[in-house]
């Protein structure tokens, strides 16, 4: 089923260019149409995901159906969803072209999909640039402004970097493999090289830069220091839902793509040992990057962007350990982060309409004007930098006992010490909000549909905070079939 849901999704993404070309497609109340249209197409793929929780079957050797390829189907789903949500706040905002802008970011989500669902390096590859060429254009939306432009350009020409390092190391891998069976499956790599591994010939030296390329690829895309300087740019040129997709949307499905891959292809002793420190070094220099560079900002959306870099620092802990809690504990981190700082984008888009500024100055006094503004941002960076019981508290708490767990613990010493400054930036916008003294004493209203799109996502920042329990139990029931936990 997990095959049928992709169908129908990559169906239902060119059924909205298709309707977008219709007389009245840009007209007013366009874009909610195309929202509602959107939101019952995620539920549906949703509810096929969860229909193929159990199905073990593998589709044309390509995509693998179980419990891990669904949960990160349903995990995309939502933050499609949340996405739209939040586009459908401020719809004249994306007026021109709003057909497109919908189907490009159901592209992202398929994008995402295929990724967490395939088991095959070539359709992996396939899945991260449906998802970057989609983001390449929505970051570029605005073709008017120059700043928009700029930020896409410069983030096409990286990802196109990233995109020929992942090329360059998968055509290595292949080499290494290709004398066994010719195989890209990640299940029949890891065969190949469990072969190898305990004869003498030891493990084929192309392996190495494959897998080093592989990495530095998979960097890019998750926007890992020294690979991240692309960020900070395209998120305040990118229209601000753009930008907040594109903070979870990829990344999301990258991380849990990167762990399947690593865990399955490359689980033996003599690789994964290097994998796990490389990636440990990547964490702890975009943990630390990430924050000195937030301390620095006055612009939410620059601050956001490098926030985000220190927070999947956090997250690829949990991938450097390499064991079912650290992975566990990723996903269960991420799923919070995505509905978080959603949320937080979200509000600077609902403010920005409300003729509110993007600057830290801009929101000063905002609790006077408007209260339950205020509270929604207070929640959303109280719940990034991981204040007990909302969302990023348990997951960053798992990432670090993982590390521990395993004996990585410089690892989470480091880890612990960067949330300090984490939380003097977040903490920074908050007092600024609810302390300050505003500029404009006006107060102003958000619309119906920004209020309860933001009302839901601090629900879902709330309810993980106080009840990750069954989430939790459902994203072990699905990591466990890994084959490098399964064999334990």
């Amino acid at each position: 089923m997990i095959f049928a849901a992709l169908v129908f999704l990559t169906v239902a993404s060119i059924a909205l260019f298709i309707a977008a070309t219709f007389k009245g497609a840009e007209e007013h109340g366009a874009g909610q149409i195309f929202g509602g249209i959107s939101l019952a197409m995620y539920g549906i793929t949703a509810l096929l995901a969860a229909t193929a929780w159990n199905d073990t079957s593998v589709y044309y050797g390509v995509i693998k159906s179980g419990g891990l390829s669904s949960l990160g189907t349903i995990i995309m789903c939502g933050i499609g969803a949340l996405t739209v949500g939040g586009v459908m706040a401020n719809p004249e905002k994306y007026k021109a072209g709003v057909g497109e802008f919908f189907g490009f970011i159901a592209f992202v989500v398929l994008g995402g999909a295929i990724m967490v669902s395939t088991n095959h390096l070539l359709v992996l590859l396939l899945g991260i640039e449906l998802s970057s060429y989609a983001t390449y254009i929505l970051v570029g939306y605005y073709r008017d402004d120059r700043f928009s432009n700029e930020a896409a350009s410069k983030y096409f020409l990286l990802g196109a970097v990233a995109s020929g390092f992942l090329i360059f190391g998968m055509s290595l891998v292949y080499a290494t493999v290709a004398f066994s069976n010719g195989s890209l499956s990640y299940a029949d790599i890891g065969a190949t090289l469990q072969g190898v591994a305990p004869q003498t010939v030891g493990i084929p030296a192309l392996i190495y830069p494959g897998l080093a390329m592989l990495l530095v690829g998979f960097g890019f895309k998750l926007a890992l220091a020294p690979f991240h300087s692309w960020t900070p740019d395209a998120y305040q040129g990118a229209p601000t839902m753009v930008a907040a997709i594109l903070s979870v949307g990829p990344k999301a499905a990258v991380v849990i793509a990167l762990s399947t891959l690593l865990t399955t292809a490359f689980p033996i002793p003599e690789l994964s040992s290097a994998w796990k420190n490389a990636i440990a070094v990547l964490a702890i220099l975009s943990m630390t990057i990430g924050n000195l560079m937030a301390l620095q900002q006055t612009n939410l959306k620059r601050l956001l962007g490098f926030s985000s870099i220190a927070q999947l620092g956090y997250v690829v802990i949990g991938v450097a350990v390499g064991s079912l809690e650290g992975t566990s504990a990723v996903i269960l981190y991420v799923t919070g982060y995505a509905i978080t700082n959603i949320g937080a984008f979200m509000l600077i888009a609902t403010l920005r309409e409300a003729g509110v500024g993007e600057n830290i100055e801009d929101i000063a006094g905002l609790v006077k004007r408007n209260p339950f503004a205020a509270v929604m941002l207070a929640g959303f960076f109280m719940g990034l930098a991981g204040v007990p019981v909302l969302a990023g508290f348990l997951g960053k708490l798992l990432l670090f006992k993982s590390a521990v767990d395993v004996g990585m613990v410089a690892l989470a010493v480091i880890a612990a010490l960067n949330v300090v400054p984490s939380y003097f930036y977040y903490f920074r916008v908050i007092i600024s909000a609810i302390f300050s003294e505003p500029k404009d004493l006006r107060p102003f209203e958000l619309n119906a549909t920004a209020t309860t799109t933001l009302a839901i996502a601090m629900g879902g920042v709330v309810f993980l905070g106080l009840f990750p329990t069954p989430l939790l139990n459902v994203i072990n029931e699905a990591v466990k079939v890994l084959p490098l936990f399964a064999a334990r």
